[in-house]
């Protein structure tokens, strides 16, 4: 299971670049169009299995995998903690140097640290080990391979534009076009 527990505090589409592109010239939608944002950055994170802004998440497992641990939500930008109830009960964090983590990859993966292997834990115990890390597309840095890809912004505004031009629309779904922009950035193996 994956847990939010932290929400992006900035989309990848600013209010002024929705409204360029919807051609909106007033500020008698504005609170609409934020709420659209948001909506067609779910929609598109989703769709692809992907954290598109930078937000706080926790990974609930009922053990530890036998050999690596799978983040779903890329891309990772740091591990925060693992924390795991061992065997007598006891909640603990896994020692940074007992584990390493393939941030790079997509999705990304913990693996233990050589010659080492994942703690005992408490197998009647739903939910014993957690994993919290940031995933997410940054805003904006230096860090070139975190910056949101330009395709993925214009599948953002087509779904902002669909959603706006169809608001009263019960079916609303993400358009083609716009689903053609993400395809290509979708993660399968979740």
């Amino acid at each position: 299971m994956i847990k939010l527990i932290t929400a992006p505090t900035t989309e990848p589409i600013s209010l002024v670049e929705a409204k360029l592109h919807l051609r909106v010239t007033t500020n008698d939608d504005d609170t609409l169009i934020s709420s659209l944002i948001k909506a067609a950055r779910q929609s598109a994170e989703n769709f692809t299995n992907r954290a598109l802004a930078s937000q706080v998440l926790e990974l609930i497992l009922d053990d530890f995998p036998e050999k690596e641990i799978v983040l779903p939500k890329p891309p990772v930008e740091t591990v925060t903690s693992i924390k795991y109830t061992d065997c007598e009960g006891v909640e603990s964090t896994l020692n940074i140097a007992d584990y390493i983590s393939f941030l790079e990859a997509e999705p990304a993966v913990i693996v233990p640290a050589y010659g080492e292997s994942f703690p005992c834990f408490n197998p009647y115990l739903k939910g014993a080990v957690r994993i919290r890390y940031t995933a997410g597309y940054k805003i904006s840095g230096t860090e070139a391979r975190l910056i949101i890809p330009e395709a993925i912004k214009q599948a953002l505004l087509l779904i902002i534009g669909n959603y706006y031009e169809n608001r009263e629309d019960s079916q609303i779904s993400i358009p083609t076009q716009a689903e053609y922009l993400l395809y290509q950035y979708r993660i399968w193996s979740l």
